[in-house]
């Protein structure tokens, strides 16, 4: 519409009444549609209030007596446009408020978000670092057996798959086919087995740790040592498998003596993995002991074993059990919270600092608590998540040097659920202080229990009998002092069953089950369970034992 089109409006209105109508609708502001709406009505009512004048002169004196009337011109825009807005129909209503409120709160969460996303972390200690000197903790390169287990390794060569399938677990069970093919298979890894025999003889084990390139849950995660497929520490447990096979075709073959040595080799090369380095590799050192002390048990009841040989076994194993030494040692697990704090907090230079938006899945427990956190901004800040991590590492350091027994009588430490519950990424992958102290613990009495029987054995080949109570074998120098069962106030339970001998732990449940094992879903017979004691003698039958290879 033209300018002249839109002057036709006002034709019959004097010049001071056009003027003050277009003040008002430029005062208004607001949308076009409704000022149109708004100039209509204020030109009817004037054209309504001067249609009575006869002559322009009494129009203009009207007209400027109607503008007095009307007052401020702001005022009148401001009071118009109100009328308008709440002369809208309910469904404007609704849209308009609403969109409001949506920009008003997220023009709030946008004021909430931005101090995580406002700030830098400092980076100021290379963890992996720190850990591979805590690791190594000065001591020569020259001492480490790691290259020797490499080099068995490499060496290692696969079993056959007939022995991968096969569910046979002793020899006397195999045909004549499947003892020669597993005759070759063992000759053939020789020389995988002395350089395992070389490594064990060496005071010390650390591996070498570096960060992977691969990020995992924002860096929170590395791959360590060798990062290929073929990385030797996948490939520990496999050799161990083998070095077991060896012991028990030793072993059957009449070579008692050569078959103890080798399972004090396979303990030794557990133990170089426990205390140290990631979890997963203290857990694998834990694994291979036990295989180690079960074959150990396995000849014992399987073979005519000299007392000699009963002696020289016992011997060397106690030099090896050290009741003090930490199984495990979580410091490695530890570092990795503390680097992945220092990447996603700030730091105030005093211990302290606010979360940034990457480490949200560490300072709270879900996503309420995110939402909750982006309206208060109440986020665990950096020295509380420390204070927490640290709580959960030392309890497992302190469980390991107290007895399960004697931990029930301590002053209750603080709840592991409690310490975590606010942090969904410490609830998800920290471990609990009890399942690790379970490990430990398990590992710990079976050794007591192997000594224990050791000696018994040892005792029955010199007297021809059986001791009446464990405290004999003390007495007459079997054994330097009581086995104490670490889950009771008394030593190991000994009874003198016909021409045989019943020896147990209670176990986990703490209770006395009268040497009755604690039993899985199957009800088959299992060690540490906590519906039965743990059986130490007699040895229960084998189960399948397929390869590692093959898992």
């Amino acid at each position: 519409m033209g300018k002249r089109e839109k002057d036709k409006r006002f034709d019959n209105l004097p010049d001071c009444a056009v003027e003050f109508i277009r003040l008002v609708i430029k005062k208004m502001r607001y949308r076009k549609s409704v000022r149109q709406d708004v100039q209509h009505e204020l030109t009817v009512h004037f054209e309504d209030e001067l249609k009575g004048c006869a002559s322009d002169k009494e129009k203009e004196q009207k007209a400027r007596q109607l503008i007095s009337e009307f007052g401020d011109v702001k005022l009148l825009a401001v009071l118009l446009r109100r009328a308008k807005k709440r002369c809208r129909p309910l469904w404007q209503k609704v849209i308009v408020r609403s969109l409001q409120a949506v920009v008003v709160i997220f023009l709030y969460l946008l004021l909430c978000v931005s101090p995580l996303l406002v700030g830098r972390p400092t980076i100021s200690v290379d963890y992996v670092e720190r850990l591979n000197e805590r690791i190594q903790a000065g001591r020569d390169e020259a001492g480490n057996a790691r290259p020797y287990y490499e080099k068995a390794v490499e060496l290692y060569i696969k079993p056959p798959q007939w022995l991968d399938l096969s569910k046979i677990v002793w020899l006397a069970d195999f045909n004549d086919v499947e003892f020669k093919s597993l005759a070759v298979w063992l000759e053939n890894n020789q020389k995988a087995f002395e350089a395992l025999r070389t490594a064990a003889e060496y005071p010390y084990y650390w591996n070498r740790y570096q960060r992977s390139k691969k990020a995992v849950l924002y860096d929170m995660f590395f791959f360590f040592g060798n990062v290929t497929p073929d990385n030797p520490q996948h490939r520990y447990r496999h050799l161990a498998y083998a070095m077991r096979w060896l012991i028990r075709y030793e072993a059957y073959n009449g070579d008692v003596v050569s078959a103890l040595k080798d399972c004090i080799v396979l303990q030794k090369f557990g133990k170089h993995l426990q205390g140290k380095g990631l979890l997963d590799e203290q857990l694998r050192g834990i694994s291979i002991e036990a295989f180690a002390l079960d074959e150990i048990r396995t000849i014992l009841d399987k073979c005519d074993v000299s007392a000699d040989a009963l002696k020289m076994a016992q011997e060397e194993l106690a030099r090896q059990f050290d009741e003090q030494e930490l199984i495990i040692n979580l410091y490695a697990e530890k570092l990795f919270y503390y680097d992945f704090i220092q990447k996603t907090f700030t730091d105030d230079g005093k211990g302290g600092g606010r979360v940034l938006i990457k480490g949200l899945p560490l300072a709270v427990k879900d996503w309420k608590g995110v939402l909750a956190g982006l309206a208060s901004f109440n986020y665990l800040d950096r020295q509380e998540l420390t204070q927490r991590i640290d709580k959960i590492y030392q309890q497992v350091e302190q469980l390991q040097r107290i007895t399960p027994w004697d931990a029930k009588s301590e002053v209750k430490q603080e709840n592991f659920d409690e310490i975590v519950k606010d942090s969904f990424l410490l609830k998800l992958l920290a471990p609990s202080p009890n399942g690790l102290n379970r490990f430990a613990w398990g590992l710990k009495t079976h050794r007591k229990g192997l000594l224990t029987i050791l000696a018994i054995l040892r005792y029955q080949k010199e007297k021809s009998r059986y001791p009446a109570r464990l405290d004999e074998l003390v007495g007459e120098g079997y054994l330097d002092k009581l086995p104490m069962d670490p889950y009771s106030a008394s030593p190991l339970v000994y009874k003198k069953v016909d021409d045989d001998f019943l020896l147990y732990s209670v176990g986990f449940n703490f209770k006395d089950d009268g040497g009755e094992s604690g039993k899985d879903s199957k009800g088959r017979p299992t060690k540490w369970r906590d519906n039965g004691d743990t059986v130490f003698w007699p040895v229960p039958e084998f189960k399948q034992n397929r390869s590692a290879d093959s898992e």
